[in-house]
Protein backbone atom coordinates (compact mmCIF):
# COMPACT_ATOMS: atom_id res chain seq x y z
CA UNK A 1 0.00 0.00 0.00
CA UNK A 2 1.40 3.42 -0.99
CA UNK A 3 2.26 6.03 1.81
CA UNK A 4 0.44 9.28 1.66
CA UNK A 5 1.58 12.43 -0.04
CA UNK A 6 1.08 15.74 1.88
CA UNK A 7 2.62 17.81 4.67
CA UNK A 8 2.50 16.94 8.69
CA UNK A 9 1.11 19.02 11.19
CA UNK A 10 4.81 20.06 12.34
CA UNK A 11 6.13 21.02 8.97
CA UNK A 12 2.71 22.79 8.25
CA UNK A 13 2.94 24.88 11.28
CA UNK A 14 6.66 25.08 10.41
CA UNK A 15 6.17 26.52 7.14
CA UNK A 16 2.89 28.72 8.46
CA UNK A 17 6.06 30.56 11.48
CA UNK A 18 8.47 30.92 8.31
CA UNK A 19 5.84 32.66 6.14
CA UNK A 20 4.61 34.63 9.00
CA UNK A 21 8.20 36.30 9.92
CA UNK A 22 8.53 36.55 6.30
CA UNK A 23 5.23 38.97 6.20
CA UNK A 24 6.38 40.62 9.32
CA UNK A 25 9.51 41.28 7.84
CA UNK A 26 8.24 42.75 4.59
CA UNK A 27 5.53 44.68 6.43
CA UNK A 28 8.34 46.29 8.66
CA UNK A 29 10.65 47.26 5.38
CA UNK A 30 7.71 49.19 4.22
CA UNK A 31 6.57 50.83 7.06
CA UNK A 32 10.32 51.70 7.58
CA UNK A 33 10.52 53.02 3.73
CA UNK A 34 7.49 54.98 3.94
CA UNK A 35 8.13 56.60 7.58
CA UNK A 36 11.53 57.50 6.12
CA UNK A 37 9.98 59.16 2.74
CA UNK A 38 7.53 60.97 4.82
CA UNK A 39 10.20 62.28 6.84
CA UNK A 40 12.21 63.42 3.27
CA UNK A 41 9.32 64.94 1.72
CA UNK A 42 7.81 66.91 5.12
CA UNK A 43 11.75 67.62 5.71
CA UNK A 44 11.79 69.14 2.03
CA UNK A 45 8.55 71.51 2.44
CA UNK A 46 10.37 73.00 5.28
CA UNK A 47 13.02 73.64 3.73
CA UNK A 48 11.45 74.75 0.81
CA UNK A 49 9.62 77.01 3.42
CA UNK A 50 12.29 78.78 4.94
CA UNK A 51 14.24 79.06 1.66
CA UNK A 52 11.46 80.90 -0.21
CA UNK A 53 11.02 83.40 2.71
CA UNK A 54 14.61 83.92 3.23
CA UNK A 55 14.95 84.86 -0.33
CA UNK A 56 12.04 87.00 0.17
CA UNK A 57 13.47 88.83 2.87
CA UNK A 58 17.09 88.85 1.29
CA UNK A 59 15.68 90.82 -1.75
CA UNK A 60 14.45 93.22 0.38
CA UNK A 61 17.91 93.67 1.50
CA UNK A 62 19.59 93.37 -1.42
CA UNK A 63 17.74 96.47 -3.03
CA UNK A 64 18.42 99.15 -0.08
CA UNK A 65 18.24 102.23 -0.88
CA UNK A 66 21.98 104.30 0.00
CA UNK A 67 20.71 107.72 -0.40
CA UNK A 68 19.36 110.15 2.15
CA UNK A 69 16.19 109.37 1.94
CA UNK A 70 17.00 105.56 2.76
CA UNK A 71 16.42 103.85 6.04
CA UNK A 72 17.33 100.40 8.17
CA UNK A 73 15.81 99.62 11.30
CA UNK A 74 16.28 96.34 12.86
CA UNK A 75 15.48 95.99 16.54
CA UNK A 76 14.15 92.73 18.82
CA UNK A 77 10.91 93.18 20.51
CA UNK A 78 9.56 91.03 23.19
CA UNK A 79 6.20 89.25 23.35
CA UNK A 80 4.13 88.31 26.71
CA UNK A 81 1.39 86.54 24.88
CA UNK A 82 -0.18 84.87 27.00
CA UNK A 83 -0.23 88.24 29.96
CA UNK A 84 1.42 86.21 32.85
CA UNK A 85 4.54 89.25 32.59
CA UNK A 86 6.67 87.08 31.39
CA UNK A 87 8.21 87.18 27.84
CA UNK A 88 8.01 84.37 25.69
CA UNK A 89 9.27 85.14 22.72
CA UNK A 90 11.37 87.47 21.32
CA UNK A 91 11.57 88.60 17.34
CA UNK A 92 13.65 90.71 15.60
CA UNK A 93 11.29 93.58 13.45
CA UNK A 94 12.68 95.05 10.16
CA UNK A 95 11.92 98.69 8.50
CA UNK A 96 13.91 99.48 5.61
CA UNK A 97 13.42 101.89 2.17
CA UNK A 98 14.55 100.51 -1.00
CA UNK A 99 14.81 100.59 -4.45
CA UNK A 100 11.49 99.92 -6.26
CA UNK A 101 11.43 98.22 -9.91
CA UNK A 102 8.30 98.75 -12.20
CA UNK A 103 6.72 95.71 -11.09
CA UNK A 104 7.16 96.54 -7.41
CA UNK A 105 5.54 100.13 -8.17
CA UNK A 106 2.70 97.75 -10.24
CA UNK A 107 2.06 95.21 -7.00
CA UNK A 108 1.88 98.12 -4.34
CA UNK A 109 -0.42 100.48 -6.91
CA UNK A 110 -3.03 97.41 -7.63
CA UNK A 111 -3.23 96.59 -3.65
CA UNK A 112 -5.27 99.30 -3.50
CA UNK A 113 -4.45 100.25 -0.17
CA UNK A 114 -5.19 103.46 -0.66
CA UNK A 115 -6.13 104.55 -4.57
CA UNK A 116 -6.73 108.31 -3.94
CA UNK A 117 -2.99 108.64 -3.42
CA UNK A 118 -1.90 106.70 -6.15
CA UNK A 119 1.37 107.86 -7.74
CA UNK A 120 2.41 108.98 -11.10
CA UNK A 121 5.10 106.35 -11.19
CA UNK A 122 2.53 103.75 -10.38
CA UNK A 123 0.22 105.39 -13.48
CA UNK A 124 3.20 105.67 -15.77
CA UNK A 125 4.37 101.53 -14.97
CA UNK A 126 0.59 100.95 -16.05
CA UNK A 127 0.89 102.49 -18.48
CA UNK A 128 3.92 100.97 -19.72
CA UNK A 129 2.29 97.28 -19.14
CA UNK A 130 -0.79 98.10 -21.35
CA UNK A 131 1.66 98.80 -23.83
CA UNK A 132 3.69 95.30 -23.33
CA UNK A 133 0.18 93.79 -23.56
CA UNK A 134 -0.92 95.57 -26.57
CA UNK A 135 -2.45 98.24 -25.35
CA UNK A 136 -2.45 101.70 -25.72
CA UNK A 137 -1.19 103.97 -22.63
CA UNK A 138 -3.83 106.76 -21.39
CA UNK A 139 -2.92 110.22 -22.61
CA UNK A 140 -0.03 111.43 -20.89
CA UNK A 141 0.86 108.97 -18.85
CA UNK A 142 4.38 107.63 -19.71
CA UNK A 143 5.49 110.88 -21.19
CA UNK A 144 5.92 113.08 -17.95
CA UNK A 145 9.02 112.49 -16.07
CA UNK A 146 8.36 110.39 -12.66
CA UNK A 147 8.35 112.40 -9.30
CA UNK A 148 11.15 112.17 -7.49
CA UNK A 149 11.04 109.55 -4.89
CA UNK A 150 8.85 107.39 -7.21
CA UNK A 151 10.80 104.74 -6.93
CA UNK A 152 11.28 103.95 -3.88
CA UNK A 153 9.35 101.49 -0.66
CA UNK A 154 9.27 101.56 2.54
CA UNK A 155 8.90 98.02 3.82
CA UNK A 156 8.14 96.50 7.32
CA UNK A 157 8.45 92.89 8.76
CA UNK A 158 7.74 91.72 11.93
CA UNK A 159 6.77 88.27 13.77
CA UNK A 160 4.15 88.45 16.40
CA UNK A 161 3.14 85.14 18.45
CA UNK A 162 0.52 82.65 16.30
CA UNK A 163 -1.45 82.11 19.69
CA UNK A 164 -1.42 83.03 23.20
CA UNK A 165 -2.10 79.88 24.74
CA UNK A 166 0.41 76.84 24.59
CA UNK A 167 2.16 75.92 22.12
CA UNK A 168 1.27 78.85 19.49
CA UNK A 169 2.95 81.57 22.01
CA UNK A 170 6.17 80.18 20.71
CA UNK A 171 5.54 79.77 17.35
CA UNK A 172 5.90 83.01 15.31
CA UNK A 173 3.44 84.35 12.20
CA UNK A 174 5.42 86.69 9.50
CA UNK A 175 4.41 89.49 8.53
CA UNK A 176 5.27 92.16 5.70
CA UNK A 177 3.94 95.53 4.57
CA UNK A 178 4.84 97.95 1.74
CA UNK A 179 3.41 101.26 0.94
CA UNK A 180 5.27 103.58 -1.76
CA UNK A 181 7.27 106.48 -0.12
CA UNK A 182 7.00 109.66 -1.06
CA UNK A 183 9.58 112.60 -1.90
CA UNK A 184 11.08 114.01 1.24
CA UNK A 185 9.23 111.53 3.48
CA UNK A 186 10.22 109.31 6.05
CA UNK A 187 7.30 106.98 5.53
CA UNK A 188 4.37 105.72 7.94
CA UNK A 189 5.70 102.58 8.57
CA UNK A 190 8.30 104.24 10.87
CA UNK A 191 5.92 106.22 12.80
CA UNK A 192 6.38 105.40 16.37
CA UNK A 193 2.36 104.66 16.02
CA UNK A 194 3.14 102.29 13.39
CA UNK A 195 3.20 99.37 15.90
CA UNK A 196 1.10 99.14 18.59
CA UNK A 197 2.67 98.68 22.36
CA UNK A 198 2.19 95.58 22.67
CA UNK A 199 4.18 94.54 19.27
CA UNK A 200 1.81 94.26 17.05
CA UNK A 201 1.23 96.30 13.48
CA UNK A 202 -1.83 98.38 12.47
CA UNK A 203 -4.76 96.87 11.35
CA UNK A 204 -4.22 97.04 7.41
CA UNK A 205 -0.34 98.16 7.08
CA UNK A 206 1.26 94.70 6.85
CA UNK A 207 -0.22 90.68 5.74
CA UNK A 208 0.53 87.39 6.68
CA UNK A 209 3.36 86.15 4.96
CA UNK A 210 3.58 82.45 6.31
CA UNK A 211 3.22 80.63 9.60
CA UNK A 212 4.73 78.44 11.85
CA UNK A 213 8.20 80.31 11.87
CA UNK A 214 10.24 78.61 15.08
CA UNK A 215 12.99 80.99 14.36
CA UNK A 216 14.35 83.96 12.69
CA UNK A 217 17.92 85.48 13.74
CA UNK A 218 19.77 88.11 11.81
CA UNK A 219 23.13 89.53 12.27
CA UNK A 220 24.89 92.67 10.09
CA UNK A 221 28.42 93.12 9.48
CA UNK A 222 29.77 96.28 10.21
CA UNK A 223 32.91 97.99 8.52
CA UNK A 224 34.85 95.98 10.63
CA UNK A 225 33.33 92.87 11.27
CA UNK A 226 35.60 89.87 10.58
CA UNK A 227 33.44 86.75 9.17
CA UNK A 228 35.69 84.47 7.08
CA UNK A 229 35.78 82.67 10.21
CA UNK A 230 32.18 82.59 11.47
CA UNK A 231 29.34 85.18 12.15
CA UNK A 232 30.10 86.38 15.95
CA UNK A 233 27.65 88.63 18.14
CA UNK A 234 29.45 90.49 20.18
CA UNK A 235 30.50 93.96 21.67
CA UNK A 236 34.23 93.70 20.00
CA UNK A 237 35.09 95.48 16.67
CA UNK A 238 35.34 92.39 14.80
CA UNK A 239 31.61 90.96 16.14
CA UNK A 240 28.94 91.68 13.65
CA UNK A 241 25.58 92.77 15.13
CA UNK A 242 21.82 91.84 16.06
CA UNK A 243 20.07 95.30 14.97
CA UNK A 244 20.91 98.23 12.99
CA UNK A 245 20.01 102.00 13.40
CA UNK A 246 21.12 103.30 9.88
CA UNK A 247 21.35 106.99 11.41
CA UNK A 248 22.61 105.95 14.79
CA UNK A 249 19.61 107.73 16.53
CA UNK A 250 19.63 105.06 19.41
CA UNK A 251 16.33 103.88 18.11
CA UNK A 252 16.71 100.29 18.88
CA UNK A 253 16.07 100.15 22.63
CA UNK A 254 19.35 98.44 24.51
CA UNK A 255 17.13 98.34 27.96
CA UNK A 256 14.88 95.27 25.75
CA UNK A 257 17.72 93.15 25.32
CA UNK A 258 21.03 93.31 24.60
CA UNK A 259 20.99 92.93 21.52
CA UNK A 260 19.95 95.83 20.64
CA UNK A 261 22.97 97.18 21.53
CA UNK A 262 24.52 98.91 18.56
CA UNK A 263 27.32 96.94 16.87
CA UNK A 264 31.01 98.38 17.79
CA UNK A 265 33.62 100.08 15.62
CA UNK A 266 30.34 101.86 14.00
CA UNK A 267 31.61 105.57 12.30
CA UNK A 268 30.12 108.71 12.42
CA UNK A 269 26.66 108.79 9.89
CA UNK A 270 26.73 111.34 7.91
CA UNK A 271 24.08 113.04 5.31
CA UNK A 272 23.15 109.34 4.20
CA UNK A 273 22.73 106.18 6.09
CA UNK A 274 25.05 103.94 7.37
CA UNK A 275 24.53 100.22 5.49
CA UNK A 276 25.94 97.21 6.50
CA UNK A 277 28.73 95.43 4.83
CA UNK A 278 26.46 91.70 4.97
CA UNK A 279 23.36 90.78 6.24
CA UNK A 280 22.90 87.06 7.28
CA UNK A 281 19.63 85.72 7.93
CA UNK A 282 18.77 82.75 9.42
CA UNK A 283 15.29 81.12 9.55
CA UNK A 284 13.76 77.93 11.22
CA UNK A 285 10.02 76.60 10.10
CA UNK A 286 8.07 73.56 12.77
CA UNK A 287 4.82 72.84 10.67
CA UNK A 288 1.97 70.61 12.45
CA UNK A 289 2.95 67.30 11.13
CA UNK A 290 6.41 67.90 12.10
CA UNK A 291 5.46 68.91 15.57
CA UNK A 292 3.39 65.76 16.41
CA UNK A 293 6.96 63.43 15.46
CA UNK A 294 8.37 66.06 18.60
CA UNK A 295 9.63 63.88 21.56
CA UNK A 296 9.34 65.35 25.60
CA UNK A 297 11.70 65.68 28.23
CA UNK A 298 11.70 62.89 29.69
CA UNK A 299 12.79 63.87 33.95
CA UNK A 300 12.37 67.95 35.09
CA UNK A 301 15.73 70.51 34.05
CA UNK A 302 16.60 72.50 36.60
CA UNK A 303 18.91 75.89 35.32
CA UNK A 304 22.23 74.36 35.51
CA UNK A 305 21.62 71.28 34.01
CA UNK A 306 23.86 70.74 30.61
CA UNK A 307 23.16 67.18 30.00
CA UNK A 308 18.97 65.85 30.26
CA UNK A 309 17.05 62.79 29.11
CA UNK A 310 14.09 62.99 26.56
CA UNK A 311 11.30 60.20 25.85
CA UNK A 312 13.04 59.95 22.18
CA UNK A 313 16.10 60.81 21.52
CA UNK A 314 15.77 59.54 17.70
CA UNK A 315 14.12 62.42 16.56
CA UNK A 316 16.37 64.66 17.66
CA UNK A 317 19.19 66.36 15.38
CA UNK A 318 22.26 65.37 16.66
CA UNK A 319 24.74 67.69 14.61
CA UNK A 320 26.81 69.89 16.62
CA UNK A 321 25.48 73.33 16.79
CA UNK A 322 22.02 72.76 16.12
CA UNK A 323 19.13 74.33 18.21
CA UNK A 324 16.53 73.12 20.23
CA UNK A 325 13.51 75.05 21.86
CA UNK A 326 12.21 73.95 25.25
CA UNK A 327 9.18 76.63 26.59
CA UNK A 328 10.77 79.63 25.80
CA UNK A 329 14.34 78.88 26.35
CA UNK A 330 16.63 78.47 22.99
CA UNK A 331 19.63 75.55 23.61
CA UNK A 332 22.82 74.61 21.31
CA UNK A 333 23.04 71.12 20.89
CA UNK A 334 26.72 69.72 22.01
CA UNK A 335 26.11 66.07 21.82
CA UNK A 336 22.96 63.38 21.38
CA UNK A 337 23.83 59.47 22.62
CA UNK A 338 20.55 57.54 22.61
CA UNK A 339 17.68 59.46 24.40
CA UNK A 340 20.88 61.75 26.62
CA UNK A 341 21.50 64.80 25.62
CA UNK A 342 24.19 67.50 26.01
CA UNK A 343 23.32 71.04 25.34
CA UNK A 344 24.64 74.87 25.44
CA UNK A 345 21.73 76.48 27.89
CA UNK A 346 20.60 79.83 26.95
CA UNK A 347 21.10 80.15 23.47
CA UNK A 348 19.65 82.78 20.61
CA UNK A 349 19.50 85.53 23.55
CA UNK A 350 16.83 83.48 25.54
CA UNK A 351 17.89 82.67 29.49
CA UNK A 352 18.05 79.37 31.50
CA UNK A 353 14.82 78.72 32.84
CA UNK A 354 13.14 75.66 34.87
CA UNK A 355 11.62 73.07 32.74
CA UNK A 356 8.96 70.66 33.49
CA UNK A 357 9.30 66.57 32.91
CA UNK A 358 6.97 66.22 29.51
CA UNK A 359 7.75 69.28 27.74
CA UNK A 360 8.28 69.52 24.25
CA UNK A 361 11.28 69.77 22.57
CA UNK A 362 11.01 71.99 19.69
CA UNK A 363 13.22 72.03 16.53
CA UNK A 364 13.03 72.96 12.65
CA UNK A 365 15.58 72.64 9.35
CA UNK A 366 17.83 75.84 9.47
CA UNK A 367 17.98 77.64 5.74
CA UNK A 368 21.32 80.65 6.20
CA UNK A 369 21.17 83.06 3.30
CA UNK A 370 24.30 85.45 3.28
CA UNK A 371 23.73 89.06 1.32
CA UNK A 372 26.23 91.62 0.20
CA UNK A 373 24.99 94.86 0.61
CA UNK A 374 25.87 97.65 -2.17
CA UNK A 375 27.14 100.61 -0.41
CA UNK A 376 27.61 103.13 -3.12
CA UNK A 377 25.21 106.08 -2.51
CA UNK A 378 22.19 105.60 -5.20
CA UNK A 379 19.92 109.25 -5.68
CA UNK A 380 19.19 108.57 -9.08
CA UNK A 381 16.84 106.23 -8.97
CA UNK A 382 13.60 106.25 -11.15
CA UNK A 383 12.03 109.14 -10.36
CA UNK A 384 15.63 111.40 -10.16
CA UNK A 385 15.70 111.56 -6.24
CA UNK A 386 17.63 114.52 -5.83
CA UNK A 387 16.01 115.42 -2.64
CA UNK A 388 14.66 114.64 1.11
CA UNK A 389 16.51 115.02 4.42
CA UNK A 390 15.91 113.38 7.24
Amino acid sequence: MKGRVGLTMVELMVASALASILMIALFRLLDVSLDMWTKGETRRAVVEQATATAELLAQDMRALHGGQQGDLLVEWVPFDADGDGRTDRLWPRFRLVRQASVVDLLRVARAGRDPERRSAAAAAADGDARAQDGEPPAAGIGLEPLPPGAGLLQVAWAVVPAGSRGEGRLEGLLLRGEELLEAGSVGTLFDEGAFTPSGQPRPGTTHEVTGGVLWIGVQFATQTSIVRDGWRIGDLARDTAASWDAWNRGRPDPEVHIWNEPGAGMPAVGERPLLPRRVRIEIEFEGARERRRRTTLAEPLEKETAAFAVENGRTLPATRGRHLLVGTEWMEVLGVDGDRVRVRRGARGSAPTLHSAGEMVHHGEPVIVDVPVVLHSDDWNLGGNLGGTR
